[in-house]
């Protein structure tokens, strides 16, 4: 038995990788202003590079985490040498990286998003964000070309109602 409530687990787990970047922000910061202060090349140097670098992970980090939803929904994601296998008792399917069209996010019903895979001669696969393994989804589009992730960021922050396109395959 735990001391703590389990929701309030998940929900830290949920944060603690945006936290700990932000945190390297401060200490990028410190070092640009001791590179300042006593004139140092190595600490504006080292404050830059860990600026850059935290600053760039922090951004992909808030995008998985809108990514990640905090419900749950039926059905498991599993990505297997580039197959994208969804089970589920109504919506389940299976689509190759290769095969590949068009990715769509689509607002559901429940408040969430839905991803939409579509492969010519094949019925569209939908799966829900809050499915489980479902995050893993983005490491695997991550190998498709073109793939933007600015796109998608805009494509979560756009109007609920409306199908984005996210990819869609060069002919």
């Amino acid at each position: 038995m735990s001391v703590f409530r389990e929701d309030a687990v998940k929900g830290v787990k949920r944060w603690l990788e945006p936290l700990f970047l932000a945190l390297a922000l401060p200490m990028a910061a410190y070092w640009l202003w001791l590179g300042f202060t006593r004139p140092s090349y190595f600490y504006l140097g080292l404050g830059v590079v860990l600026g850059l670098i935290a600053g760039s992970l922090l951004y992909l980090a808030l995008i998985r985490l809108r990514l990640r939803s905090s419900g749950e929904a039926t059905g498991i994601v599993e990505v297997r040498e580039r197959n994208i296998v969804y089970f589920s008792p109504h919506l389940g399917g299976e689509v190759s990286l290769e095969g590949l069209s068009k990715i769509v996010i689509s607002p559901s019903k429940s408040g969430s998003y839905n991803w939409v895979l579509y492969a010519p001669e094949q019925r569209p696969l939908i799966i829900p964000f809050a499915a489980q393994g479902a995050d893993r989804l983005l490491h695997a589009f991550s190998a498709l070309p073109g793939l933007s992730l600015e796109r998608l960021n805009k494509a979560l922050k756009a109007d609920r109602n409306v199908m984005h396109i996210v990819w869609q395959r060069s002919q």
